[in-house]
């Protein structure tokens, strides 16, 4: 879309303790260009990855394994993240699929008295749901991009489901900018068409 952004990961943080740190640098451009992202072309890579701090690292373990037998994936796309206990405590398990036109990360997190497989299971089944549908972003990522997509003029992107919350989302953005948003079902996926007059066609 012609910005140049850069992200710098300091510190990991989890919650109740927090103390993350991020250093973001975003260098302005006249202006946005307006994109389709409708396919998001052949998967290049996909690995998974579980991050513990302060918790025993077995727990990552199970959750990689359970990710592995359910993706058909070997050690090498299975990556345990060791933190310092003082990051913590907390545990989280992400999932990346990176793909010709998109890279879509899934995160799940991890919970007092709930096991890692359930953490992991989770986490797979909205894995499943994106692959199934063909569609360019998951349901997350579509609540993000609206936003520039509107500050680029329009565009449209597919999506695996419409939340509530990207519904609620396009409705705050309409109200800031002169764009429409529309989405329309196809079945497996959803097409979001934002513009001045918001089209599928």
């Amino acid at each position: 879309m012609g910005a140049k952004v850069d992200f710098e990961l300091k510190r990991f943080g989890f919650y109740p303790a927090g103390g993350g740190e991020i250093v973001a640098r975003v260098e302005p451009c006249k202006r946005l260009s307006a994109i389709d992202l409708m396919a998001r072309g052949e998967r290049l890579n996909g690995y998974a990855e579980s991050f513990v701090a302060g918790v025993p690292v077995n727990v990552a373990k199970r959750e990689l394994e359970c990710v592995g037998s359910s993706m058909g994936w070997d050690e090498s796309q299975l990556l345990i993240r060791g933190l310092s206990g003082d990051q913590g405590p907390g545990n989280a398990l992400l999932v990346t699929l990176e793909h010709q036109h998109v890279t879509e990360v899934f995160c799940g997190f991890g919970e007092k008295e709930v096991r890692a497989e359930t953490v992991a299971k989770k986490l797979i089944g909205q894995v499943r749901q994106y692959v199934a549908s063909g569609a360019a972003v998951g349901e997350h990522l579509a609540d993000q991009i609206m936003l520039p997509f509107a500050l680029a003029g329009g565009g449209r992107f597919t999506t695996d489901n419409v939340s509530q919350h990207a519904i609620t989302n396009a409705g705050v953005i309409e109200r800031f900018l002169p764009v429409a948003i529309a989405f329309e079902d196809t079945g497996a996926a959803s097409i979001c068409a934002i513009g001045q007059h918001a089209r599928f066609a």
